[in-house]
C-alpha cells in the first residue's frame, strides 16, 4: 500500500494514514464487486453499508486502493505497461489533492468514479484518459480530460495521437471506433468568454461539437473548485472565473458540450 501510494504521488500524510488503515481494517468481500462493471452499483452500496461512518472518505479510499493493488494483475494480463498502470491510478492522488484545493483538507469523495480504473475500464495514456464503452448501442472510445491535462496544442495533439495508437494496440477491437467526449471544456458558450487563441478553444477545434440542452454543474467544480460556495463568493483569480462569475450573477445557465473527434 505504501509503495503504491508513493508511486502515484499520494500526499505523505495521507499515505501514512492509508498504510495504518490497510494494516488494521478488515477486508470486505464486496470489493470484488467493484472490479466488474456490471456489479459496480451493488458493490458501492454494500461498501457504504459496511464502512459506516467514514470522515474524509479515507476508509473508502483504502478499500479502493486495495482494489487497485489487485487490479495490477489484470493490467499485466492485458499487457498494459506499469507506466500506464501507475499513471491511471494516479487519479486517486489527484482526487485527494483536488479535495484539499476545494475544501481545505485532504479527503476522498470520488468512489463512484474510480471503479473504472480498478476494473480495467479506463486508462490514462499521456495527457488524456481512454475508456471503451457504448453510447446508444454503439461501441465507442470515450475520452476523458483529467484536471492536470496540458492543453497546449504542441503537447496535447501529439499525446492524443500517440495515446490512441497505444490504446488501439492494447485493445485492437477499439480501432476504427468513433471517439466521443463530453465536457464543460467543449461548451460552445466558451467562445464568448475566452480569447480566440485560448488553449481550450484550440482543443475544441479537434471535435465536431454539439451543445447540451440542459445546464451542467461540472464547470462549477473545475473552474471555481468549491461548488458549495454561493455565487457571490466565487473566486475571481482568473479571467475565466471573473467572466463566468459575472455570467452566473446575471442569471445565466451554463450548457456543456459534447462531440466526436475529427481525424487527426
Amino acid at each position: 500500500m505504501e509503495q503504491l501510494c508513493r508511486n502515484i504521488n499520494m500526499p505523505e500524510e495521507v499515505t501514512r494514514q492509508l498504510a495504518e488503515l490497510h494494516r488494521t481494517m478488515e477486508y470486505f468481500p464486496c470489493l470484488e464487486l467493484l472490479m466488474e462493471e456490471k456489479t459496480w452499483a451493488e458493490g458501492l452500496a454494500q461498501l457504504k453499508a459496511a464502512l459506516g461512518d467514514d470522515p474524509g472518505g479515507f476508509k473508502r479510499l483504502c478499500c479502493m486502493l486495495r482494489c487497485a493493488l489487485k487490479a495490477k494483475e489484470e493490467y499485466a494480463r492485458l499487457g498494459i505497461p506499469d507506466r500506464i498502470y501507475y499513471d491511471t491510478m494516479a487519479a486517486f492522488s489527484r482526487f485527494v489533492r483536488e479535495h484539499q484545493a476545494s475544501y481545505g483538507s485532504y479527503g476522498f469523495d470520488r468512489g463512484f468514479w474510480v471503479t473504472r480504473q480498478v476494473s480495467s475500464r479506463l486508462f490514462r495514456i499521456g495527457e488524456l484518459e481512454y475508456e471503451p464503452t457504448t453510447l446508444n448501442g454503439q461501441d465507442i472510445v470515450s475520452l476523458h480530460i483529467p484536471t492536470d491535462v496540458d492543453l497546449r496544442p504542441e503537447i496535447l495533439r501529439p499525446s492524443l495521437k500517440a495515446g490512441l495508437e497505444e490504446f488501439h494496440r492494447l485493445f485492437p477491437d477499439s480501432a476504427g471506433k468513433p471517439v466521443y467526449c463530453h465536457s464543460w471544456l467543449l461548451s460552445p458558450m466558451l467562445k464568448a468568454l475566452l480569447p480566440e487563441q485560448s488553449n481550450i478553444l484550440r482543443f475544441q477545434e479537434l471535435f465536431d461539437i454539439q451543445q447540451d440542452t440542459k445546464p451542467g454543474k461540472d464547470v462549477l467544480l473545475w473552474v471555481f473548485k468549491n461548488p458549495r460556495l454561493p455565487v457571490a463568493e466565487y473566486p475571481e483569480n482568473t479571467s475565466l472565473q471573473r467572466k463566468l462569475k459575472s455570467f452566473f450573477l446575471s442569471g445565466g445557465e451554463f450548457l456543456e458540450g459534447w462531440g466526436w473527434l475529427k481525424l487527426l
